[in-house]
């Protein structure tokens, strides 16, 4: 099977016994869909349908899809996919019809590429969109999207506007999307050192560190005067009424 070619068979009876029973013969259920025409149940060899995806491109690979017993070819892209959770082959498919002369919406891959002089003066580089997505012809979806970063200093940033894109391809954001910025290193880490040094260094019985707050002095002399200027009861003469 080449890349970018798939061949399937109609399939008449489905349900989930039936899906069973066809993935024991090595097949796996799949639909064909959009565009004008009605929606056709199919079967595909799951290891055929891993052949015809670009190994770069996956699911942005266009397809040509062959329906055994039917004449021409049929433009399609993988829409959807289930994968067996431990061994990671297909179960079942989604291909949806596409139009050759029409743009479609994908997701790129984004790569980095050169040496960033912010960076490079102790800056730190924020990839914001590590995938973009894009608007293109089906036949010339690219496979990555490279961002040169040599030209970014510290405090600057690439801009969904700044992209240099190949022909016929648009990205999906707002012109002022930010894409990467290189910021500079934090000024408030030093002063936060500082502190901390100094909560270290402060006395358990400093009033700082205990937040009691001492009773003046004056005030304890002050009620040690009342207490001795109290007089104190009279006791009753030896022999005299009570």
């Amino acid at each position: 099977m080449e890349v970018g070619k798939i061949t399937a068979q109609l399939r008449t009876i489905t349900g989930k016994e039936q899906n069973t029973k066809l993935r024991q013969k090595g097949f796996i259920p799949a639909v064909c869909y959009g565009g004008k025409d009605a929606p056709l149940t199919l079967q595909i060899s799951p290891v055929d349908l891993q052949k015809s995806l670009d190994p770069v491109k996956g699911r942005n690979t266009l397809l040509h899809l062959t329906i055994e017993g039917q004449s021409g070819t049929i433009p399609v892209m993988l829409k959807d996919a289930q994968r067996h959770v431990l061994r990671g082959h297909f179960m079942h498919a989604d291909l949806l019809r596409v139009d050759v002369s029409k743009p479609v919406r994908a997701t790129v891959p984004v790569s980095l590429v050169g040496k960033c002089p912010g960076v490079a003066a102790g800056g730190t580089m924020h990839q914001v969109y590590r995938t973009l997505p894009v608007s293109s012809l089906p036949g010339v979806i690219p496979s990555k999207l490279e961002i040169d970063i040599s030209g970014l200093n510290m405090g600057q940033a690439i801009h969904a506007s700044d992209l240099k894109l190949p022909e016929g391809v648009t990205v999906a954001l707002a012109p002022s999307t930010t894409v990467c910025v290189v910021t500079a290193p934090r000024a408030e880490k030093g002063a936060e050192a500082a502190g901390d040094a100094a909560a270290a260094d402060a006395k358990p019985g400093d009033k700082a560190a205990s937040g009691k707050t001492p009773a003046p002095a004056a005030a304890k002399a002050g009620g040690d005067k009342a207490a001795a200027a109290k007089p104190a009861a009279a006791k009753p003469a030896a022999g005299g009424k009570k």
